[in-house]
């Protein structure tokens, strides 16, 4: 046994380790199948063909194998591993077939000392594995015991809250947040070292959404999240009231909760708007924002009934699926999630739904949620952004039908005394869901100025 060198001490909450690439053959596949799962569907390629995946598949568990010997052969063949207490939300997204490539990679979730054994702790992963396309087929969550490098350096400041049964600002972990009219929010942690930054959504998201953009910014910034009112894992705005100035009011609240003495934000759609709404009520709260198309329109734009095409269209959102899976399929394929990078796509169908009694899954934010945002009051007019003095980037992307919001982010910058206008040549409305890494390295060349 060789001695180790990676210990508890070098797994960081927020990093993601790329594990390399496993080709699929079809012999590998019939003998794994004949050996573990003999379903006709991954051990006779005649028969295959006539099931519902048409055509010849791998075992699922074959799959989550062959990712385990990545995560082996590039990690754990060198740490000082102590084992596993198992793996939940195991999840095939689609079928492997032969001569498929999988990339596999592993996101540390958190790192959290033992309380009763000072050799050791625990590390908490996510684990996906994407095809050559691009396209999820394989996730889950695990966790490892790992020993620790210096076990007598650990001192009970060293102690994870789960040990001593306090919070927690750990990446994956979460802060429950009251806003100012009472209303549960959830302010995730996404890891990262340096400013604080505070991620806020767009329409229909959550913040676990933009987990592949935080990941691009953690390098820059310590990175949160925050679900608005009827989003995600957050509760319900008072008397189904969705007014834009509550969502502002989200913010304002995350903000205190974080209590960084310098404060950025990124907004996307009508998080970009709450940023502004949040930035207006408390002048300094916010020391500079990054907006992806905001939503900040004329005055009077969408005052007539019925006039915000958006709210009929979330009307009309299939709220209940029969899995995950099942949803994470029809999304990808279609407008307008299908443009979404499959890693963002995936963290929002991980976050999107709540499970129901009977195994399937439903919306967290309802399709009537969504459509009483769209419709809701109280947001900022571009006529009342120039009492808004902080540096503000508004970006927008150029693709995309009409009206398209990105088409008044010049007007929106303009208008912001410390505006500037930045365009995305191939992007569309979605661009921090499309090409989160492209946006994210925009946003730390505009904030930090590098």
């Amino acid at each position: 046994m060789r001695e180790p060198t990676v210990f508890f001490e070098d797994f960081t909450p927020g990093d993601v380790i790329e594990l390399g690439t496993y080709e699929m053959t079809e012999s590998e596949i019939i003998d794994f199948g004949l050996r573990f799962d003999p379903q006709y569907f991954h051990i006779d390629p005649r028969a295959a063909a006539d099931s519902p995946f048409g055509g010849l598949i791998a075992s699922g568990w074959h799959t989550c194998s062959a990712w385990a010997r990545l995560w082996i052969d590039t990690v754990l063949a060198q740490a000082d591993g102590r084992g596993s207490s198992g793996m939940q939300e195991v999840r095939w997204h689609e079928p492997v077939r032969p001569g498929d490539s999988l990339t596999a990679t592993v996101e540390i979730l958190d790192a959290r000392p033992s309380a009763r054994h000072a050799d050791r702790g625990t590390v908490f992963i996510s684990c996906t594995m994407t095809n050559q396309h691009g396209r999820v087929v394989f996730t889950s969550h695990g966790r490892g015991f790992f020993g620790r490098r210096h076990p007598a350096d650990e001192t009970p400041a060293s102690m994870s809250a789960a040990d001593t049964g306090g919070s927690s600002s750990a990446a994956g972990e979460t802060l429950d947040v009251v806003s100012a009219d009472g209303v549960n929010l959830k302010l995730r942690m996404m890891g990262g070292s340096g400013p604080d930054l505070l991620v806020c959504h767009a329409t229909g998201f959550h913040g676990l959404a933009y987990r592949p953009l935080a990941q691009s910014l953690k390098e820059h910034f310590r990175v949160w999240a925050l679900d608005f009112r009827g989003h995600g894992a957050s509760g319900p705005a008072p008397d189904g009231d969705y007014a834009w100035s509550g969502m502002g009011a989200d913010v304002a609240a995350c903000a205190a909760a974080i209590g960084a003495e310098r404060l950025y934000g990124f907004g996307h759609s009508m998080g970009g708007a709450a940023l502004l709404l949040a930035e207006r009520s408390a002048p300094g709260m916010f020391a500079g924002l990054f907006l992806y198309e905001p939503i900040v329109l004329p005055r009077g734009f969408f005052d007539a009934p019925g006039a915000n095409p958006l709210a009929a269209g979330a009307r009309n959102r299939r709220e209940v699926f029969n899995s995950r899976a099942e949803a994470l399929a029809r999304y990808s394929s279609r407008s307008p999630l299908g443009v979404m990078r499959a890693d963002a796509l995936a963290a929002y169908v991980e976050g999107a739904f709540v499970e129901l009694p009977d195994g399937r899954v439903r919306l967290a934010c309802s399709a009537e949620t969504e459509a009483r945002t769209f419709e809701a009051s109280g947001g900022l007019a571009t006529e009342e952004a120039a009492g808004i003095t902080v540096p503000a980037t508004v970006a927008a992307g150029t693709v995309g039908g009409v009206p398209n919001p990105g088409a008044f982010a010049p007007a929106v910058a303009e208008a912001l005394p410390g505006g500037r206008y930045l365009s995305f040549e191939d992007l569309g409305h979605f661009g921090p869901l499309e090409a989160p890494g492209v946006v994210a390295a925009a946003a730390v060349r505009e904030l930090l100025g590098g």
